[in-house]
């Protein structure tokens, strides 16, 4: 029973180290480096908003989710799929209680993005030759 319990704590705790270094792997001269043969894309915090969600569940984290100006581009043109070059980012964290805003509000409704390192981000990139 306790093989089984320190299987999923362990894939956590895994998961956790590579999205701290992702985030924290940068080269000298400021360009992002590779991990797993994909690069984090400068500037990907100023793509424009497509989507945010709150997954509950187990999963208990709030998502928004960014394109670059091609994906944008196809987004609102309504094309069937996105042309080779399109990145798509998605960024969530954590999903906590404001217990700031819960006290304007007299109940529990306000809910935030945790802090880092709880923070996730991942990148899809269309590549038809791929």
């Amino acid at each position: 029973m306790r093989r089984i319990f320190l299987l999923p704590v362990a894939v956590i705790a895994l998961t956790g180290v590579v999205s701290y270094l992702a985030a924290a792997s940068e080269r000298a001269d400021g360009s992002p480096a590779p991990i797993f043969g994909i690069k984090i894309f400068p500037g990907y915090r100023d793509w424009k908003l497509i989507s945010v969600a709150h997954e509950a569940g187990n999963l208990n984290d709030i998502r928004a989710i960014l394109g670059s100006d091609i994906a944008i581009e196809a987004y609102r043109e309504g094309k069937p799929s996105f042309p080779d070059g399109s990145v798509v980012a998605r960024l969530s964290s954590n999903y906590v209680p404001s217990e700031e805003n819960n006290k304007v509000f007299g109940r529990d409704q306000s809910f935030v993005a945790g802090s880092p390192p709880v923070w996730y981000l991942q990148f899809m990139v269309k590549d038809s030759k791929k």
